[in-house]
């Protein structure tokens, strides 16, 4: 997934508190969304089911976006490419594909391959390199957005073997300039807040916005698809700092259907609490600062990397049993300012006997934690005892521990380490 991107729009909205400025067309879907599809629970719905019979597996690969191998596929018969923005696709042996809103010609390609794409795809051998013609080059950006089906069929049309295809090295080729564009998810400047999201494949995008952690949505707004990044954007004034926000993403899911994912933003710096909606926040705001953050310099304690004498420290454990350590704060961020407790002598005695850097395990979002009512299991009996094991198989999705190498937001702090879970902030 590329760095962070850039963004606008043209429509006007306007509330009591905001107005709203839009540029551009957004891909037709069958299905409306409506402001109330914000508070959905849950994280998907189908919009459009996939029928029986449609294809799941992908033994088909881009190596391009013009080049298509399908290993183990003979030569023969003719191939075509169909498409449909539905997922309606169903094939069977021996019969004609239904289901199709079109099809694409493909021809057998026998040149050689870029010595980058060789190289990229050295694993995949044998088969059938297949090429688009020139003409429909056009046209794979739109298609990538919808169900495709690569099939070899007779000269009557009849299915003689299908397959969907991985596409990520089409996604690459299409949309490298994606990797030069700064801030992706959403960012603040001159008083707006421009929202962007990368998802090349999305048929439709929409972001929510929320008042606080847990109301209602207050407004909604489609975005506008860049096609030569893949990239949704919208942009809002005035700043809409301290908000909450999800995108509503209509997408082909393969074995599914059309379905519209109710997410977070995946580049989001922080989120309410067991990650339900992100945080609208600039980083730089002086409220998201300690004090004397700016004014404090980062200590040159060593010159060269392997002058470090590195500890690796756990959050939770450094002082979830820590009696010196406020009660409220044990196991959370904040115990590292208790300058007089237990933990933090012990840090400075080591610290004073050669110890130049403290290594974190993982504090970005875990994925398994509750990050509000976790628990704490009370194991007793023998480790290799039933019992135990009983316990701690009971307990495990609730469990306040956690290694953490499981993120659900890589940029993000992990909530259950925070004083106050449900603030962003």
């Amino acid at each position: 997934m590329p760095a962070r991107p850039t963004v606008k729009f043209q429509v006007f909205a306007a509330c009591a508190h905001m107005s709203l400025v839009l540029t551009g067309t957004v891909a037709s879907a069958q299905t409306p969304v409506s402001l109330s599809d914000c508070d959905a629970q849950s994280f998907q719905s189908v919009l459009r089911a996939a029928p029986a019979g449609s294809a799941r597996d992908a033994r088909a690969v881009w190596l391009n976006s013009q080049l298509i191998r399908w290993p183990q596929s003979p030569a023969s018969d003719r191939f075509r490419l169909y498409y449909s923005s539905q997922g309606q696709i169903v094939h069977s042996l021996n019969t004609p594909v239904r289901g199709a809103d079109g099809a694409i010609d493909l021809t057998v390609y026998t040149g050689a391959l870029m010595r980058s794409v060789a190289e990229r795809f050295r694993y995949l051998t044998g088969g059938v390199v297949l090429k688009l013609a020139d003409s429909d080059l056009s046209r794979v950006n739109d298609l990538l957005r919808e169900q495709l089906v690569l099939v070899r069929e007779d000269a009557q049309g009849r299915v003689r073997d299908a397959t969907q295809l991985q596409i990520a090295a089409a996604l690459d080729d299409l949309y490298a300039d994606a990797a030069r564009v700064p801030n992706l998810g959403a960012s603040t400047a001159r008083g707006r807040t421009h929202f962007r999201l990368w998802a090349p494949t999305a048929q439709r995008v929409s972001a929510c916005l929320f008042d606080n952690a847990a109301g209602a949505a207050v407004d909604m707004q489609a975005m506008q698809r860049d096609s030569r990044t893949g990239i949704w954007k919208a942009t809002r004034k005035p700043d809409q700092s301290n908000r909450y926000y999800r995108y509503l993403v209509d997408v082909f899911v393969a074995g599914v259907g059309v379905v519209r994912n109710h997410v977070t933003d995946p580049y989001s710096v922080s989120l309410s609490a067991d990650s339900a909606r992100s945080l609208v926040a600039n980083l730089d705001a002086d409220t998201l600062k300690p004090p004397g953050w700016d004014e404090t310099a980062a200590p040159s304690t060593v010159a060269a990397a392997t002058d470090m004498v590195i500890y690796e420290l756990h959050v939770r454990d450094f002082s979830i049993n820590d009696a010196t350590v406020s009660t409220s704060l044990r196991g959370k961020y904040l115990a590292f300012t208790e300058s007089e407790s237990n933990g933090m002598r012990h840090m400075r005695a080591l610290a004073q006997s050669g110890l130049t850097d403290v290594h974190l395990l993982p504090v970005f979002d875990f994925a398994t934690v509750p990050e509000s009512g976790c628990t704490t299991p009370q194991p007793s009996g023998s480790a290799d005892g039933e019992v135990q094991q009983a316990l701690i198989e009971s307990t495990k999705s609730s469990d306040c521990f956690n290694w953490g190498y499981d993120p659900l937001h890589f940029n993000a702090p992990e909530g259950s380490y925070a004083s106050d879970a449900g603030d962003g902030a």
